[in-house]
């Protein structure tokens, strides 16, 4: 029996050397001289990641018979050739012996004794982690001696663990790495029980700190640490995000064992910022005490991949392309594991469905993906393992974003379209290609080219802006559509996404480069529907308005007059009367706010403002000046320009009572009309001034242009100022265009 057995080790150790890139004979071969042992060091590699030369180095090497538990032999210096081959003569080819490697000032104050130190004693060597990393990485090993197996190889393992740091995601730096209660002695070699530490030994709070450069976009070492004992220890990671937000992520280090890899990955996942452990094995050892502890992996021979679905080499990472799939994994762990499925990621569907026919696969995940859209995020859906309400494992589904990047107002749904559902123009997003890919316009036949790309400087940098034409008769509300399509520099691989808006448009009148609205503004300030359009303009030629509004019927002039608004309410407020008593329904004496505070935009339609005082100020020469009652009159305003003007009156009667009178105002700038008027404004719960209109305006608080009318009987002019006036009050709003980069016919 003890003969057969030994035949069984014989044959595992020849396919162990066999698995090391060397047979047997090259093992027995050669220099074997009298009781001679010959042995290859090996400093394994991890099975997943990178390790640096000095990692492995084995610069010199001890070892340390034992036979009945004392030391009987010390063979020190020794050197591994370059193949790792080392020879040594023990007196008595039997007991066990250990190795220590680069430990050679570890040990050399230790007090061995030959005869008299026992293996107990042996095994309970402390050091710091300092000393265990000072001139290499200290590494051991045992060696079973036996007359008749007198070569073979010994895996060593490193007597400290490693910490890393995984911060690959984009739009995420690290500012700071703690860990708490770190032990900082260790023993040198690796103990019988489970992971012990020295007793009395004291612990730090280790810190790595990037604030001065903050880390990102790949794996750094922290830290070698020495094994740790049962009790966890705090991870604090300090981060930032693209939008320049501060989040502290918080985890725990397990058991920290010898000869491992600890990463502390970091995911960003848009607003979803979190950290997670992952572990490694520096080595897997050799085949007599050392196997794949299963934690929750993916069976690659037993799964079913689509195309560009790929598995890493551990089998705890999935990657699946921005062109989406649809396939099938097989999950092992230990034998009664159970499988939970965490986190959602858009367009992404997973099912699991338990397997009880083989032991050791505890599940079938069936994954379907959408294709990813320019501008997603990397996303995640986490797999997780648990053996009796305990996280032992974790698969990570990463689906990958589309390698088009993307900025701004842009967002396409699952089908590739990108529908606004309103009026847009400007900037509508920025277009960041891969290599070798470009993007162009594609619009209909009977459509105007209202979208367009401009390449920038930078090397596959796109602008994508939506275009304005003045006065578009056919921007009523109907939908345009343009198609931006990525390809390959030679019109290759294509890609089409669509974009769609409602095109709205108000008539307009250029004044000196500004585009100010012909009308009023009336119901509310956000629908077009409820604007004078281009297709209704009621005078196509700008210099007829301002007779026309002298001659119109006096319900067409107090539907072309507007409403009255309050900063804030974005609904109009409509003139009534009570008797003689006219006022507008709605009023509030105490305003919700003021449109000198509110942004431009606020109280106007998409792609309008409100009016600022400069933009009033280009059609007086001062902020009090009197019109008067010219017909015609002139001026220069300010910056020197001439201004001719006429001013008129008119009655207005509602429902058979008379309103009062109302003025009208025509500027002329280099044959441009621009034509204003308004019903006055209310100031009081029942009160109105009638030839006071309050326009609108931008900025400075309270402060509003406005014309102060009177009756040409009265005498007193119209003054076009520039005055305070309670917030109150209601206005009248004629906005401008915003300004647009592209303007097209």
């Amino acid at each position: 029996m003890i003969k057969k057995m030994k035949d069984i080790v014989w044959i595992y150790v020849c396919l162990f050397l066999l698995f090391c890139g060397c047979t047997a004979e090259e093992y027995t071969s050669g220099a074997l001289s009298g009781d001679a042992v010959r042995v290859r060091m090996l400093a394994s590699a991890m099975t997943e990641g990178e390790i640096s030369d000095a990692e492995n180095q084995i610069n010199e090497v001890s070892g340390f018979r034992f036979e009945g538990g004392i030391l009987r032999e010390v063979f020190t210096s020794m050197t591994p050739d370059v193949s790792g081959f080392l020879q040594f003569k023990p007196s008595e080819v039997k007991g066990t012996v250990y190795f220590l490697a680069n430990a050679a000032t570890v040990v050399q104050n230790r007090n061995l004794q030959i005869g008299q130190t026992t293996l107990d004693d042996f095994l309970s060597l402390e050091a710091t982690s300092g000393e265990m990393t000072a001139n290499g990485l200290v590494m051991s090993g045992k060696f079973s001696l036996d007359e008749e197996l007198i070569s073979s190889a010994v895996a060593l393992k490193r007597s400290v663990s490693r910490i890393d740091l995984d911060s690959s995601f984009e739009g995420v730096q690290v500012n700071r790495v703690r860990i708490e209660d770190v032990v900082q002695k260790g023993y040198i070699n690796e103990q019988s029980e489970e992971v012990r530490i020295p007793s009395g030994a004291e612990s730090v709070n280790m810190e790595k700190d990037f604030t001065s450069v903050p880390f990102s976009g790949g794996t750094e070492t922290l830290f070698y640490i020495c094994e740790q004992g049962t009790e966890p220890h705090a991870v604090e990671i300090q981060v930032t995000t693209a939008d320049g937000a501060w989040h502290v992520l918080k985890t725990t280090l397990p058991v920290v064992k010898r000869n491992t890899v600890y990463t502390l990955k970091v995911y960003g996942n848009g607003a979803d910022i979190r950290v997670e452990v992952l572990t490694d094995d520096w080595l897997e050892g050799n085949s007599s005490d050392s196997g794949l502890v299963l934690k929750g992996l993916v069976d690659t021979s037993a799964s079913q991949l689509s195309e560009g679905v790929t598995v890493n080499q551990r089998g705890d990472t999935v990657q699946v392309p921005y062109w989406g799939g649809d396939f099938r994994l097989a999950l092992k762990a230990e034998s009664g594991a159970e499988l939970r499925v965490n986190g959602i990621a858009d367009g992404v569907t997973v099912v699991s469905q338990s397997v009880s026919r083989v032991m050791q696969q505890i599940a079938e995940v069936s994954v379907k993906s959408q294709r990813k859209m320019p501008g997603d995020v990397q996303e995640y859906v986490y797999l997780d393992v648990y053996e009796e309400q305990v996280h032992t494992g974790r698969v990570v589904l990463e689906f990958l974003p589309n390698p088009i990047r993307l900025t701004g107002k842009l967002a396409f749904d699952a089908e590739a379209v990108c529908d606004f559902e309103g009026y847009v123009d400007g900037e509508l997003g920025t277009f960041i290609l891969p290599e070798g890919r470009t993007v162009t316009v594609e619009v209909g036949a009977d459509e105007a080219p209202w979208m367009k790309v401009v390449p920038e400087e930078t090397a596959g940098v796109y602008r994508i802006l939506a275009g304005w034409k003045p006065n578009d008769p056919l921007a009523d509300g109907r939908v345009q559509q343009a198609e931006l399509v990525v390809t390959d520099t030679d019109g290759g691989n294509r890609e089409v996404y669509t974009v769609k808006r409602q095109n709205w448009g108000l008539p307009v009148v250029n004044v000196n480069g500004t585009w100010w609205c012909k009308y009023n503004l009336r119901g509310n300030v956000k629908k077009f529907s409820d604007q004078i359009l281009v297709k209704d303009d009621p005078v196509a030629d700008d210099s007829d308005l301002f007779s026309y509004l002298q001659n119109c019927p006096d319900d067409e002039l107090l539907r072309i007059m507007g409403d009255q608004y309050q900063a804030g309410n974005l609904e109009g407020l409509k003139l009534t009367h009570e008797g003689s008593t006219f006022y507008y329904e709605g009023y509030q004496s105490a305003g919700s706010g003021s449109f000198g505070s509110l942004q431009p935009t606020v109280m106007a339609p998409e792609g309008y403002q409100i009016p600022g005082y400069d933009d009033y100020r280009f059609f007086t020469w001062g902020e009090n000046c009197n019109l008067k009652y010219f017909n015609p009159g002139e001026f220069d305003n300010k910056l020197g320009q001439r201004l001719m003007f006429t001013v008129a009156e008119r009655n207005l009667t509602v429902d058979g009572i008379s309103y009062g009178t109302v003025g009208l105002y025509d500027f002329v700038y280099d044959n441009a009309h621009w034509t204003i008027f308004g019903l006055g404004h209310q100031w009081g719960e029942k009160s109105i001034s009638s030839m006071m209109v309050l326009y609108a305006t931008y900025g400075n608080g309270n402060k509003t242009w406005l014309i102060e009318g009177y009756p040409e009987a009265d005498g007193r002019g119209n003054w076009f100022k520039y005055a305070d006036n309670n917030a109150s009050k209601t206005r009248t709003i004629r906005c401008i265009k915003t300004p647009v980069e592209y303007i097209y016919e």
